[in-house]
């Protein structure tokens, strides 16, 4: 069968430190391959010149659901190979036989993105040759480099064109894992909520006491380790089990047989009693499960600028 590829697009990521953003990414690897396993999707993880690759053989419904699972991808590109040669009017005539909407108005901007060297094109000039191309192939296009009708997206390698050929929306937020762990008891629509915008935030899961385990399911969709506890390392580099921080949907009176705090500790953080749905309305909730269930086609917020601006 055919190989497709993505390429993972991180948001808050790209802010951290080299450091932190190594540790981040390499939870994010961890926690991408086990969902593979758990789903028997195989895929073939590359890192290509700073850009993480997935490579799969499985149908691509049933890739880019999994990858729009993944917390810490903000949206995965979908790329396919336009033509194994780096010739403007070879790649304009390959986008154009494509296109179901040859010969009827419409505007168009070229984008290109160079990996690698390439001695004859640099970015600008290879899109205004593409784009000159393809005005002379079907003189029913224009250009807008504004907002455009179809944004040709390219990545011009040394010997070939590859085509962004879609975009689809990821899950957004930071890797499970990577921000400690958090005691929650999940009982009910609102526990799951709260649960899963407290994962979005890095941390991971340990459910106790009576959870309802549809729920759990549903979120280990996003995180195979929920359960699992994190670690750390204690002052003389022991290898130790992190305490958690946190608890949602029981009292700390509950949870303080589950913390696991270290008599020996020198430090410990208080734990904090967590209430992340304080304040959302009941559309923001129900836009929030229907993220839950397809993150691919779902915002997690169904008016996400006047929120922010607020």
């Amino acid at each position: 069968m055919a190989q497709n590829s993505w390429i993972l697009r991180f948001g808050e990521l790209g802010l951290k430190s080299r450091p932190v953003r190594r540790a981040f990414q390499k939870a994010l690897r961890r926690n991408l391959e086990q969902l593979a396993i758990n789903s028997n999707t195989p895929i073939i993880h590359e890192l290509i010149r700073q850009q993480e690759i997935i490579s799969s053989s499985a149908p691509i419904a049933v890739v880019e659901d999994l990858l729009c699972h993944i917390l810490g991808v903000v949206a995965i590109d979908r790329v396919v190979v336009l033509c194994e040669e780096v010739t403007p009017s070879v790649v304009a005539k390959a986008y154009l036989s494509r296109d179901d909407n040859e010969g009827k108005a419409r505007t168009f901007g070229v984008r290109v993105r160079r990996v690698g060297e390439n001695k004859e094109w640099n970015s600008q000039t290879f899109a205004g040759a593409v784009g000159a191309a393809m005005l002379g192939e079907d003189d029913s296009l224009s250009v807008n480099l504004r907002e455009p009708d179809m944004w040709v997206k390219l990545i011009m390698e040394s010997d070939r064109v590859s085509l962004v050929e879609a975009r689809i929306n990821g899950a957004g937020g930071l890797p499970a894992g990577v921000q400690g762990d958090v005691l929650v008891q999940i009982k009910n629509r609102d526990d799951l909520l709260g649960a899963f915008l407290i994962m979005r935030r890095g941390t991971r899961l340990i459910p106790v006491l009576d959870c309802d385990e549809q729920y759990i399911e549903i979120l280990s969709k996003f995180d195979p380790f929920i359960g699992s506890r994190s670690h750390a390392k204690d002052e003389v580099g022991r290898k130790i089990q992190r305490p958690a921080w946190g608890v949602l949907g029981l009292t700390k009176e509950q949870a303080a047989p589950f913390v696991q705090k270290r008599e020996d500790a020198v430090k410990t953080t208080p734990l904090s009693t967590l209430e992340p749905l304080c304040g959302w309305s009941e559309e923001e909730k129900v836009a929030l499960l229907n993220h839950m269930e397809k993150p691919s086609i779902n915002l997690s917020h169904p008016d996400l600028i006047s929120w922010i601006d607020s």
